[in-house]
């Protein structure tokens, strides 16, 4: 297979993921929450295992303030944790997106004030993007479960967008390109004879 067609289906697999997963984002955003605090805790539980296991094979000499038992225990805790209470975690996580994105929004209106003092032209545009950011932070943080299943959504929504578009794209090139290339060989024919 050519490196232009193999190009070309993994653009088309790469796109047809996108949007099965962003179906799946808009189908069930709840379980798509719990997918990610089921990932955390996996990544907590390894993480875990990992620093025990080097905690145990470490001679003592390599093992003095490194805290690998304490940095293991807490983490399998901390894993254990976010399975048990997953219900919960999946609630918290909007709020604290919801403040972090406040908290940029807020940022940003600093740098726009600055930008003002400093006498540069676009402040407003930082200043607009400030409030675009804070009105979305606080929505976040004052309904955050179901913020929670719009933002999933939303995400979703962007996947499918994106994945069509990229198959429009992938498959209105190579037609393109097989135009040029039958053009080429006609040319080539025509300048023989």
């Amino acid at each position: 297979m050519s490196l232009l067609k193999q190009l070309k289906w993994n653009l088309i697999l790469l796109a047809v993921i996108f949007i099965a997963l962003g179906i799946v984002l808009i189908l069930w955003p709840g379980a798509t929450m719990k997918t990610i605090c089921y990932l955390l805790a996996a990544m907590l539980l390894a993480i875990g295992v990992v620093s025990l296991i080097n905690y145990l094979r470490k001679d003592i000499s390599g093992i003095i303030y490194r805290y690998d038992l304490v940095v293991g225990l807490c983490a399998i805790l901390g894993g254990i944790l976010v399975i048990v209470k997953v219900d919960k975690l999946t609630d918290l996580i909007p709020a604290v997106l919801g403040f972090l994105v406040t908290m940029s929004g807020i940022m940003k209106m600093q740098n726009s004030v600055d930008m003002l003092r400093l006498g540069h032209g676009t402040w407003h545009v930082a200043f607009a993007m400030a409030i675009v950011n804070i009105v979305a932070g606080i929505v976040l943080l004052m309904n955050p479960f179901e913020a929670a299943q719009i933002l999933i959504m939303c995400l979703g929504i962007a996947l499918v967008y994106s994945g069509i578009t990229d198959l429009y794209v992938t498959i209105s090139i190579s037609r393109r390109l097989s135009r040029l290339k039958t053009e080429i060989v006609v040319a080539e024919d025509d300048s023989e004879e």
